[in-house]
């Protein structure tokens, strides 16, 4: 018998926070990291909601970056219209948003459906796939409001620098990650993990 909340449950908890704490950061970053509300008067948190969500092309009104540990690590903001690492930055606009609402309609139907097939008990296949959906859903929210994604995590040192990247990219990092190193329950047989809810039949004489 399977003990705490089912397998659905935990995905609308995670997810529902982990894609708000996305969005958070991002608004966290056009707050601290542009001029973008002092300039246009906004005070409340509303106002500066309805322009998070408004606002476009902020990157002329960003302020010097802050800088988290010199070395290594500064938040700047940086408004990314491709994929990660600036991936179809130059294919056009319109092409651009139709490509990557398709990519991310099939992703998420993907997840969906790969998660689907999980058991109550697979917590850690559970976690990992959340992860993953809302690191998409996250940078997809941000490609409907504004049809770029927002940046502002850079690690770089010396003369090497990682692409600016975000939560959401983070996330989808994690999970792949942690669906690669334990892609399902060890000892039991692929025709089990295609069958939810079945469990593996004892052997008997």
């Amino acid at each position: 018998m399977t003990r705490g909340p089912g397998k659905w449950a935990v995905l609308l908890a995670l997810f529902a926070a982990l894609v708000l704490l996305d969005q958070w950061t991002k608004f966290l970053a056009v707050d601290h990291l542009t001029v973008a509300f002092s300039r246009r008067g906004d005070v409340t948190l509303a106002q500066k909601l309805r322009g998070f969500y408004g606002y476009r092309y902020l990157e002329p009104q960003a302020t010097e970056p802050y800088v988290v540990w010199a070395p290594a690590w500064r938040m700047t903001y940086v408004e990314n219209p491709g994929a990660a690492w600036g991936m179809f930055r130059g294919i056009s606009e319109s092409a651009r948003n139709v490509f990557f609402t398709l990519i991310s309609l099939v992703a998420v139907a993907f997840i969906l459906g790969y998660y689907r097939r999980l058991r109550d008990d697979q917590r850690y296949n559970q976690v990992a796939l959340t992860f993953l959906l809302s690191g998409a859903v996250g940078n997809f929210v941000d490609r409907l409001a504004r049809r770029y994604v927002i940046d502002f995590i850079d690690w770089y040192a010396g003369n090497w620098h990682w692409p600016t990247f975000n939560l959401a990219d983070s996330l989808i990092v994690v999970g792949v990650a942690m669906l690669i190193l334990h892609p399902g329950p060890r000892g039991e047989k692929a025709a089990d993990l295609s069958r939810p809810g079945r469990a593996a039949r004892p052997r008997g004489g």
